[in-house]
């Protein structure tokens, strides 16, 4: 429908571009008439007596190359026919569940025991016990009332002061009186430092915890440089509570940077004593982990 459509508007251009040509303005005795007296070698005189050889040989050079444009696919159509691929029909594929293949269990292997070795019993003969002949032994009467009144019993009977003591115990010469004076409870100095899990007596801050949270946002500040990074978090913090309540080994196990971890191990290291915790009725070291929180408000 478009081809012949175009095919139509071009006729009707040439009809009408014909008519124009035959018209009388174009005609030579028509510009004879009008330019009568002027110069007609140049200009205007020559340009309408050759307009209608003009007009015609673009007509004629258009066209075709007209018709050719909007109708070349047409005859490329005739010329090369379309091709039309055939596409099968899709397989129908049929899905079977397979069940799994069971597993192959292993014979277990059984360990052989192998007896002990039978131990053949060794011939012995047994020894007579040799006697050991024995003096006379010389016999002693037992000490009086007297004499055991105000003295210990000991190994020998021997002259000394008198003492309250029940016994004394085998040595060299001398009273075998003995004095001395102490308070030791022989318990041993703990050292170690214990995890917050793992003992009797927590260490806690003077005040409580309330009083701790105080003191954290009252010395807490947050850092220039990380506001105006924008970087905001928590910041991980480890220190050691010692057994007269001051606080030592501040360490940083998980910071967040920008000035925010220095900050929070001055706050921790400016921490005053806390009452420290107990083991076994003595003050022991304590570790402590907690976090720090650096927030920007919006």
């Amino acid at each position: 429908m478009e081809s012949r459509f175009i095919l139509h508007l071009l006729i009707e251009l040439i009809l009408k571009t014909m008519l124009n040509i035959s018209s009388n303005l174009y005609n030579a005795e028509w510009l004879k008439l009008v330019f009568k007296g002027r110069n007609q070698s140049y200009g205007a005189y020559v340009l309408r007596a050759e307009a209608a050889g003009t007009t015609m040989r673009a007509l004629f050079i258009a066209a075709p190359l007209f018709v050719l444009l909007f109708a070349g696919p047409m005859i490329y159509k005739f010329i090369k026919p379309e091709v039309i691929l055939k596409v099968e029909a899709d397989r129908v594929v049929k899905v079977i569940d397979i069940p799994p293949v069971p597993p192959v269990e292993k014979p277990k292997v059984e360990e052989k025991i192998e007896p002990a070795p039978k131990v053949e019993n060794v011939k012995t003969v047994a020894l007579p016990s040799r006697p050991v002949p024995v003096e006379d032994a010389a016999i002693v009467d037992p000490p009086t009332l007297k004499e055991v009144e105000n003295a210990a019993i000991g190994p020998v009977t021997q002259a000394g002061v008198e003492t309250n003591l029940a016994t004394v115990s085998e040595g060299g010469n001398g009273t075998g009186v003995g004095t001395g004076n102490g308070t030791g409870d022989g318990a041993v100095a703990d050292n170690s430092i214990h995890e917050i899990t793992d003992i009797q007596a927590y260490p806690e801050f003077e005040g409580g915890p309330k009083a701790w949270s105080k003191f954290i946002l009252k010395n807490l500040r947050y850092p220039y440089m990380a506001q105006e990074q924008g970087i905001q978090g928590k910041v991980f913090i480890s220190f050691v509570v010692e057994k007269d309540g001051s606080v030592s080994n501040v360490t940083i196990t998980r910071g967040i940077g920008a000035g925010c971890d220095e900050e929070a191990a001055r706050v921790i290291k400016k921490s005053p004593k806390w009452k420290p915790g107990k083991q076994n009725n003595q003050n022991v070291r304590v570790r402590f982990n907690m976090p720090l929180s650096f927030n920007l408000t919006q």
